[in-house]
């Protein structure tokens, strides 16, 4: 809230931050040499538990149409990050240079600040814009 961001950059600086304790963790029980510290399996059961709960509130407040729409948002943005965090590449780069997750909370920061035109805000009202040329 002091931050005054919107909630989807919100969410997402969330995400980063506790990608960030868990690489932590994960460093720390290998170090340690302890394996269960690991296997976190606990992060993706707390994201889907998140994610019924809010379909279930949108499922509730505007109909089922919307509700399985969003989910459907959910699975298609959750199959396109599957694909990159399995990207071999990305893998090398967040391992060996985990300070990289910092720099992409500072951009999710900035971005979830700025509270000017969106692309959906053109195509919403591109028929003031045609009337206005």
């Amino acid at each position: 809230e002091y931050l005054r961001l919107l909630l989807v950059p919100r969410l997402a600086a969330v995400l980063i931050i506790v990608i960030i304790l868990m690489t932590f963790v994960s460093l720390l029980s290998h170090k340690l040499g302890i394996d269960r510290g690991l296997s976190v399996a606990l992060f993706p059961m707390v994201i889907i538990a998140m994610t019924i709960e809010r379909m279930s509130l949108v499922w509730e407040e505007h109909g089922a149409g919307e509700s399985l729409q969003q989910c459907a948002g959910s699975l298609f943005v959750a199959s396109i990050s599957y694909l990159l965090m399995t990207n071999e590449y990305l893998e090398h780069l967040m391992f060996v240079f985990p300070e990289l997750l910092f720099m992409l909370l500072a951009f999710t920061l900035w971005l979830g600040r700025y509270t000017g035109y969106r692309i959906s805000e053109l195509w919403r009202f591109r028929s003031v814009i045609v009337k206005g040329n």
